[in-house]
């Protein structure tokens, strides 16, 4: 073990996000914009600054008393319970599933979800499962899941209840197989089996963490309790959670599913909890504007076991634009016929209704089209339509370069386009639809395209929110952004489009040219492509899996990427040798950058274009992650995965980079890291190539820092350790170690050790649990130093460190501290004021010694009213024990969307015996310095026999606080935050 473990703890976003309140904030920086949107979102955004600006970011743009909530799953509620679920799991190893593992080699992957203790994910980097073979692709898959019942534990009734849902081929040859769970008629959410399947019949990997036992649990639940919540009421369960408006509509029920005439729907599915089995409703609900989820509402209780924010966030002859008004190439309008094109129907007059798409302009954002909203099908016997009027004297962005649409101080003059605006938008998706479904993406409605002969054309609301303001124009809430929400295969995706620059504001308070984002193909592509990242990396069952920040950041990499990728190989953008050529956003940030950085920019690249935040030459590396902006944000964390993606289209080519990188997503696992991803892009050229381009691919990965010895704890976490090495070609050795109580000496049972990166989650690989003498071994480890090595057990400190792990076997002892406060260890929360914004942000959160999870209150009333007068919010730990207290440590981060004005500033920490006097342990300031960290506090004085802590919130963090809400939108003036407590001592 090399160095302090005290020195390397990590924070971590992990995959639950959002209160009661929003994840979507845009924040000024200098004079340009920045939005802030967590894993769970993905809209559209700019994360460039100017150059000079060195002011913290401002605030959300519009804050009321709830925020937009963001993912939640009761499947992974913190870090911590995960952690101890995977102890149990690989507690219970046999020998024969040690030997398994042992069998796939160096490169074997070997995944276990930590809460049906299956494999989600069986697979190997340098080879296959099975040999090729001449048997139907399901035949193989099934029999290697018979043949291994010591890895995969499923028995013949299990295998019962798999019922095929899915099996496409795609341009590779390669068979892609979904099984979904299913008991008396109702389907299993999210678990299941999915296999991949060379056109050679050799099996490339397993996934889907199947339930084992699945018709006893489901038999058992339904003696235990009955169903009492309605599909109705799931509806409204649903609405209500995420404060969304339900339109009247009716319903029909048809095979067990509820569908509305609003488009809403409901079905009874089963949800696999590690408490057990529940039955519940899947509802997909539209409450208008972008307020677009999935559920899973507890059929019995009427409670939430899943939420999904689906949105992502930015007869005849059309004039159409194919990059953006004023552009070099592809700026001009020019003649496009809808019909000849098979966009639209030969008998289309009245509305943009065509075979993929469905365009109106959604002015007052009711995702509907009323009347004055849709567009007449343009052409004439004679003519074009619709001309393009320019508003050139509407910023001093307007330009021949870049032209401008609307003018942000003339009420309405949007209307001036609206048929010009709709009818590019329509033209644009209904292109991309094609491009996409071309090799080498082959994106087509076997994969899950977007088309109306599947049920689930792109709903596509241009110049949406347009009329929302109060001077005729957008609101806050309805410009310099665009989304897309990506419901499963079958059911319609909406794409919003805004105008972009702020009514009211000069030029100088904002630096976007007036034009609207369904002019700019950059953006619009963008959007469409969160579609194909969102149906190709899925569950079983269909559902989504880019839940988490790396997930998230790499869905908005992606977007960038085949926008570009499109724009570049038509000639429309250019890109030579040189770097900084390839920029996002292009039109609306006229000609500057939109992102903080072009994506062209090779590690240590030379250009203007290519210089970070803090004036490092280059491009990004891995271990930038989280410091690409002022914290990690999917779109400015996201930079590093979309050059990785270029630095691949340079070494290979477009088409058989874009062969790799399409066909990866495919073969990912749920929820992946950028390492899960990495690994499957070396699985795609295994497929494609035999692996011969194998060297060449680790290559690239390692020199953005993604190498073999790189690590990352899950999906969640955002400050990854970086690692520029391929795999070693050596022979594999072992760790083994003692796992003693810092204070005490105590030897510490049921502890998880784990290295990070290798194996998506934690009972994995390069994992194992100490035993009654403390004592754990870790074999299969290829020798070298690795980023993460974690060892956490039951009321225990998450203490991680480097580790070297040499040819002959390494020796590492550690001693984590026993941290009282832990809700693992039996502290408690027992009291507390202000609201509750459970279940992602209430008080438990506050000590479940998870940094990825907080607890997030108010900075004034239950409402979170904007003052300049705190309110303060006070948490009271109950501890175990009795205890003698040596050391506090806080984590006073902002967290479930709040911006960094949110994290606690003024605190106090009290310590009291019988929870009834109190005395002063400790206070002081926090400032940005400590947000994302622990910081150790020594107690001044009150420290012995102590039964109960109370930490007091003071103050937030908005500069000149006192005066500068409530006339500021910044998060810390409706809200106060911390993440996590710990207490350190002896009993």
């Amino acid at each position: 073990m090399e160095g302090d473990p005290r020195d390397f703890l990590w924070s971590t976003v992990v995959r639950v996000s959002g209160k009661g309140r929003g994840l979507l904030a845009v924040t000024a920086v200098g004079a340009s914009t920045v939005l802030a949107v967590t894993a769970g979102g993905g809209a559209m955004a700019a994360t460039s600054a100017a150059p000079d600006a060195k002011a913290p970011a401002d605030a959300a743009k519009s804050i009321t008393g709830k925020e937009r909530k963001g993912n939640y799953d009761a499947r992974t509620p913190s870090a911590r319970a995960n952690y101890a679920r995977a102890a149990k799991v690989v507690g219970k190893e046999t020998a024969a599933s040690e030997k398994f593992r042992t069998s796939l080699g160096s490169q074997g992957v070997v995944a276990v979800d930590e809460n049906t203790g299956t494999p989600a994910q069986v697979t190997k980097l340098n080879g296959f499962l099975t040999a090729k073979s001449t048997k139907k692709a399901t035949e193989i898959a099934l029999a290697y899941v018979k043949a291994h019942p010591e890895v995969f534990k499923l028995s013949a009734s299990d295998l019962g209840t798999l019922k095929l849902s899915k099996d496409y081929v795609d341009d590779l040859g390669t068979h892609h197989i979904s099984w979904s769970q299913q008991v008396d008629g109702i389907d299993v959410f999210g678990n299941g089996l999915k296999a991949n399947v060379t056109k050679a019949g050799q099996l490339i990997s397993l996934q889907g963490a199947p339930i084992s036992g699945l018709v006893s649990q489901a038999q058992a639940r339904e003696k235990a309790a009955s169903s009492t919540i309605s599909a109705d009421a799931a509806r409204t369960a649903a609405a209500e959670d995420v404060d969304a408006k339900l339109a009247n509509a009716t319903a029909s029920t048809t095979a067990g599913t509820t569908k509305w005439s609003s488009g809403d729907t409901a079905k009874q599915v089963w949800f696999h909890t590690a408490d057990g089995l529940r039955k519940g409703w899947l509802t997909y609900v539209n409450g208008g504007g972008s307020k677009i989820y999935s559920h899973v509402i507890d059929a019995q209780t009427g409670g939430l076991l899943y939420r999904k924010d689906l949105v992502s966030e930015g007869n005849g002859d059309a004039l159409v634009i194919d990059n953006y008004p004023g552009a070099a190439k592809g700026g001009t309008q020019r003649t496009e016929n809808l019909i000849y094109n098979k966009w639209l129907p030969k008998n289309a007059k009245t509305l943009l209704e065509g075979t993929s798409v469905a365009a109106f302009a959604d002015v007052n954002d009711d995702n509907q089209p009323n009347a004055g909203e849709t567009v007449k099908v343009p052409g004439t016997p004679t003519t074009s339509e619709y001309k393009l009027v320019p508003f050139q004297d509407s910023s001093r962005f307007c330009s021949a370069a870049f032209i401008c649409t609307w003018d942000p101080a003339k009420p309405d003059s949007w209307k001036t386009n609206l048929n010009q605006d709709v009818t590019n938008a329509f033209y644009l998706a209904s292109n991309f639809h094609d491009w996409l479904a071309k090799p080498p993406i082959s994106f087509t409605p076997a994969a899950g395209s977007f088309d109306a002969a599947g049920g689930d054309p792109v709903h596509l609301n241009a110049l949406d929110g347009a009329a929302t303001g109060a001077d005729g124009g957008p609101d806050a809430n309805h410009d310099d952004n665009a989304n897309m929400s990506t419901p499963p295969d079958g059911t319609p995706p909406t794409m919003q489009m805004y105008l972009w620059h702020s009514p009211g504001k000069s030029d100088d308070q904002e630096r976007w040219v007036p034009a609207s984002g369904a002019n700019d193909a950059s953006i619009l592509y963008h959007e469409y492509t969160h579609g194909l990242s969102n149906r190709l990396v899925v569950d079983a069952t269909g559902n989504s899996t880019l839940n988490s920040i790396q997930a998230g950041s790499m869905g908005e990499a992606w977007s960038d990427f085949y926008a570009m990728d499109y724009l570049v190989s038509h000639g429309l953008e250019k890109d030579t040798t040189a770097p900084g050529e390839v920029l996002e956003g292009k039109y609306v940030a006229h000609g500057q950058l939109f992102r903080t950085e072009a994506i062209d920019c090779r590690v240590k690249a030379i250009s203007p274009n290519c210089v970070a935040r803090d004036g490092s030459k280059g491009g990004y590396t891995y271990g930038d992650f989280p410091h690409i902006t002022n914290r990690p944000e999917v779109h400015a964390s996201g930079e590093v995965w979309a050059q990785t993606l270029w630095d691949l289209r340079e070494r290979f080519g477009r088409a058989y980079a874009l062969s790799i990188i399409t066909r990866a997503m495919e073969l990912s696992t749920a929820d992946p890291t950028m390492l899960d991803m990495r690994n499957a892009i070396v699985q795609a050229d295994l497929v494609a190539s035999g692996g011969k381009n194998a060297g060449i691919i680790w290559q690239v990965f390692a020199n953005r820092g993604m190498g073999w010895f790189a690590g990352v704890l899950d999906g969640g976490d955002a400050n990854p350790i970086e690692d520029f090495h391929v795999p070693p070609k050596t022979a594999t050795t072992s760790i083994t170690g003692t796992v003693t109580d810092k204070d005490t000496g105590a030897p510490v049972a049921g502890a998880l050790v784990f290295i990070g990166g290798h194996a998506s989650g934690y009972a994995g690989d390069y994992s194992a649990v100490t035993g009654a003498n403390g004592k754990y071994t870790i074999t299969g480890v290829l020798p070298g130093t690795y980023g993460k090595f974690v060892v956490t057990g039951a009321g225990y400190e998450v203490l991680g460190a480097p580790v070297t792990v040499k040819p002959s076997g390494t020796v590492a002892n550690l001693a984590p501290r026993r941290n009282w406060a832990a809700s693992s260890g039996g502290g408690t929360v027992s009291d507390y004021n202000g609201p509750d914004f459970s279940p992602q942000c209430g008080p438990q959160y506050a000590n479940d010694s998870s940094q990825g999870t907080g607890w997030g209150s108010t900075t004034g009333d239950d409402n979170g009213t904007p003052t300049s007068v705190m309110v303060p919010k006070f948490i009271t730990i109950t501890l175990p024990d009795t205890v003698n207290v040596t050391k506090f440590s806080v984590d006073p981060s902002n967290t479930c969307g709040d911006d960094p004005t949110a994290a606690t500033g003024q605190y106090k920490i009290e310590t009291s015996a019988d929870g009834t006097t109190w005395a002063t342990a400790q206070e002081g300031e926090f400032t940005a310095a400590n947000v994302g960290k622990y910081t150790e506090l020594a107690p001044t004085g009150a420290t012995a026999g102590v039964k109960y802590v109370k930490f007091t919130m003071l103050s937030p963090q908005v500069p000149n606080f006192a005066t500068t809400c409530p006339g500021s939108t910044v998060s810390g003036c409706s809200f106060t935050d911390m993440t996590e407590i710990q207490v350190f001592g002896t009993k």
